[in-house]
């Protein structure tokens, strides 16, 4: 599919926007100085292609494999 752009524009722009679930981790991090809580935060605005691998891929990934370390 194309987008109609006025006078032959430059393509569209696509950025990450805020996300609405996470309020609750914004409250967290203005009212306790966690550093957990803003390591979670930063990774809920994180795009899809910087996250880090949920765990559970990484115990898919490791069953059988014991005494090896995980590298992605």
């Amino acid at each position: 599919m194309s987008i109609d752009l006025i006078a032959g524009g430059k393509s569209k722009k696509i950025k990450k926007t805020a996300t609405t679930y996470d309020d609750l981790y914004w409250l967290m991090v203005r009212r306790k100085q966690s550093k957990s809580n803003a390591v979670i935060l930063k990774r809920l605005f994180m795009s899809k292609f910087n996250k880090a691998s949920p765990l559970s891929r990484l115990v898919e990934f490791m069953t059988g494999k014991k005494k090896k370390l995980a590298r992605e």
